[in-house]
């Protein structure tokens, strides 16, 4: 499809599909149109493909916009072959390839086959369908593990993934299939090898640059590989570590998250669909990475600007035109988007290093006290920044004055000869940030009151950076009696999310405001539960700034009112010696009750000894925190003849990407007709390293009909359930089954919209 002349390169724009996930519009304009997949892909003709999976067929969308379906009938199957495509059954189709010289190629989960339209329109299988394994056989008779993405390359070869057999395997244009990449084994081990000697692990996209060279989105590494032409694999994108660093750095120095698609354009730069980082990020044959499309934010918004400011969600394929147009598969937002003249977009250039701070001030200071005020300077990267380059500016409050050797009130400090490293590295002297501080004092004739000082990061003499300007308020105040707990400061620290039934914890902190001791001795301290909370367990107290390390104990404790009440008897003593340090923390445990309204109350307090209440706040949190914020899908469709047994899987990832914890939840799988379920299941997160897995506990009920789990479907609460929670289900096919796809099974979680399955007996 040629750009418009109107169209300004890097605009972005909705060509297919309405947001909603389910079929209609053929014969009509695209983005009209409702799609239930958007695998996207592109002819050298003005026309792209989509493989539309759960519609279970292949549509075209022409250059005149309009959308019609060129393989698959609605219903999922493996029929067809040797007649019209219109009129063939095919299984989920989850990519899509365009032939040079009009066909089309897809790729079906269903049943694992790679399939062809001719441009006559017939359908054929090109490879999978059989029983064979081994490498050197004709690809028809090949069985694969999951087959995924597909890609060609200039001679016509034809590439895929095994997604669950991690490997690439390559069908020549003889028809024969061999391995190319990958040993079998899910992992990563090295580079600098033969591919084939290489693992990887749940690969997805693929593309093939004009010189030959294979690219694989090695999706659960979250890296892009690269097969050079004499076989040798290398990592050009991804550290491996899951996560977002910023542009314009070394690609292979940078983190994707579960990358999916890829292309390659005419001048060897690679595109990658960042999948969970809702980007399409764009290797420069230099190396460095760049932001082409997607905030990194999910979603859907600004179709008309710039794609660099526009929301995906979940991008999952990208596509080149011969008018260097990319199309990215939105597929969260069931729409195929359009960048015009993407290989000519230029898009929003970082600087140099991107350098950012956080505030040092104290709170409270005594007049005729000395304080340190000022920055810890960090840098987000790409470069390293020499201290040279960095010059800090303090501006004081007329009432403070400045150091020895100081004049006036404007101050500034540069540092040679000290390097600043990206991404919040340690520097080379050890230090973990750039500590920017100047020393200054309160003199005895400051009034009591608030003084603003004002402070500027500057590099290069520069003032467009992100975070660079603060506002440093600072209290000054005449020395009190600190022979009781009324000199403390008290204040709650943190304030505990939990959903209902769930515990949690929050700090409560103690110090002098002054520096000064304070040692009231043993005195009761009376705390009450805000609304929709109770108290639990034991309370801590902590020292964590004293010389001899963190000082840390348990606290006298009496739980009342059932619950509603946690009273502590304890001296909430601070710099008496060395060992109490201000400030002290208590550490508090709370649960909220399970019938607690999502929100936050502000009515509990804190009422120690003779010191005016604290308020204590507490939030029950909502849809973030449970099963309502999850997302299922059917990843794999069972097939299996009758009496036989099989198994599939169904995918739980959480909405944006955000944690979800919902605790204990009952789960009921309906088994579509003719199969029933065995009782075997496992789950795993697959997007860790290493993969956690384990087997879950189950109840069959109606002779296998339904399935009932009851387990927590937790997702991104931490470092070992990041992404995706991936269930494999055992089901077997009744021996009086008839042939046929059935997809009245159903999945149910908690109160979650119920999912369709389908399952097929053959």
């Amino acid at each position: 499809m040629a750009t418009p002349t109107a169209v300004a390169n890097g605009t972005i724009t909705t060509v297919a599909g309405t947001g909603e996930a389910a079929f209609d519009g053929d014969g009509g304009p695209a983005t009209a149109a409702a799609l239930q997949s958007t695998r996207v892909a592109s002819d050298r003709f003005g026309a792209f493909y989509i493989a539309d999976t759960n519609n279970h067929r292949i549509r075209k969308v022409g250059p005149d916009g309009v959308i019609r379906t060129v393989a698959g009938t609605g219903t999922s199957g493996l029929s067809g072959d040797g007649g019209q495509a219109t009129a063939a059954q095919i299984a989920q189709p989850v990519s899509v390839a365009a032939g040079g010289d009009g066909s089309v190629y897809f790729a079906t989960w269903g049943g694992s086959r790679v399939r062809k339209v001719a441009p006559d329109g017939i359908i054929t299988t090109v490879a999978g369908g059989g029983t064979e394994t081994a490498d050197g056989g004709k690809a028809v008779n090949a069985a694969f593990s999951n087959v995924f993405a597909i890609a060609l390359d200039g001679a016509g070869n034809l590439y895929l993934t095994e997604r669950f057999g991690h490997k690439v395997r390559k069908v020549g244009t003889d028809g024969v299939i061999r391995t190319v990449a990958g040993t079998g084994q899910a992992g990563y081990d090295k580079d600098d090898v033969p591919a084939t000697t290489a693992k990887l692990d749940g690969p997805k996209g693929l593309a093939v640059d004009g010189a030959g060279n294979l690219y694989i989105a090695d999706t659960g590494n979250h890296r892009v590989r690269k097969v050079a032409t004499d076989g040798t694999i290398t990592t050009v994108a991804g550290t491996g570590d899951p996560g977002y660093i910023a542009d314009g750095g070394p690609a292979a120095k940078t983190r994707l998250n579960a990358p999916e698609g890829l292309t390659v354009d005419g001048d060897g730069n690679l595109y990658i669909a960042d999948s969970a980082n809702h980007r399409v990020r764009r290797v420069a044959p230099s190396g460095i990475i760049t932001t082409v499309a997607g905030t990194g934010t999910g979603g859907y918004n600004a179709d008309g600007s710039t794609a660099d400011a526009a929301r995906l969600y979940f991008p999952d394929t990208v596509s080149l035109d011969g008018d260097g147009n990319l199309y990215i598969g939105d597929g969260g937002n069931n729409r195929v988007r359009k960048v015009a003249g993407a290989t000519r977009f230029d898009p929003a250039r970082f600087p140099i290093a991107d350098l950012y701070g956080a505030a040092v001030a104290p709170h409270t200071v005594q007049r005729g006290q000395e304080f340190d005020i000022g920055a810890r300077i960090r840098n987000r990267g790409p470069n390293t920044v020499d201290g040279e380059s960095v010059t800090v500016v303090l501006t004081l409050a007329d009432g403070l004055t400045g150091g020895p050797g100081t004049t006036g009130r404007r101050l500034t400090r540069t540092f040679p000869g000290v390097k600043i490293v990206p991404y919040a590295q340690a520097l080379p002297n050890g230090w973990e940030h750039l500590d920017a501080l100047f020393r200054v004092s309160a003199p005895e004739t400051t009034p009591a009151g608030t003084y603003e000082c004002t402070l500027e990061i500057q590099y290069s003499g520069e003032l467009n950076l992100k975070d660079n300007t603060f506002t440093l308020p600072v209290t000054v105040v005449v020395p009190q009696d600190v022979s009781d707990e009324t000199a403390l400061e008290i204040h709650q620290e943190t304030v505990p999310e939990a959903a209902p039934g769930q515990q949690t914890k929050f700090n409560v902190l103690f110090n002098s405001p002054t520096g000064q001791p304070v040692n009231p001795g043993a005195i009761t301290q009376r705390y009450t539960a805000p609304t929709g909370f109770v108290y639990t367990g034991q309370p801590s107290y902590g020292y964590y700034a004293t010389i001899h390390g963190v000082i840390t104990g348990n606290l006298d404790y009496v739980i009342e009112d059932d619950g509603r009440t946690l009273i502590i008897t304890a001296n909430p003593h601070v710099n008496t010696t060395t060992s109490d340090t201000g400030p002290l923390v208590y550490t508090i445990g709370v649960q909220a009750l399970p019938g607690a309204r999502p929100g936050i109350s502000a009515d509990g307090s804190a009422s120690v000894g003779k010191h005016a209440p604290v308020q204590i706040a507490a939030k029950v949190t909502g849809s973030a925190g449970d099963e309502t914020s999850l997302r299922l899908v059917q990843e794999s469709v069972p097939e299996a003849a009758p009496g036989a047994t099989t198994s599939f899987n169904v995918e739980i990832r959480s909405l944006n990407n955000a944690p979800v914890d919902p605790g204990t939840v009952v789960q009921t799988f309906t088994a579509p007709t003719g199969l029933a379920f065995t009782g075997g299941a496992s789950y795993g997160y697959y997007y860790v390293k290493p993969a956690v897995t384990g087997n879950l506990t189950t109840r069959v009920e109606g002779g296998g009909k339904t399935l009932v789990i009851e387990s927590n479907p937790h997702v991104n609460t931490g470092s070992t359930d990041a992404t995706a929670l991936l269930y494999t289900l055992a089901v077997r096919a009744l021996p009086d089954a008839k042939l046929g796809t059935y997809d009245d099974g159903q999945a149910v979680i908690g109160r979650l919209t119920p999912v369709p399955l389908t399952g097929r007996i053959s």
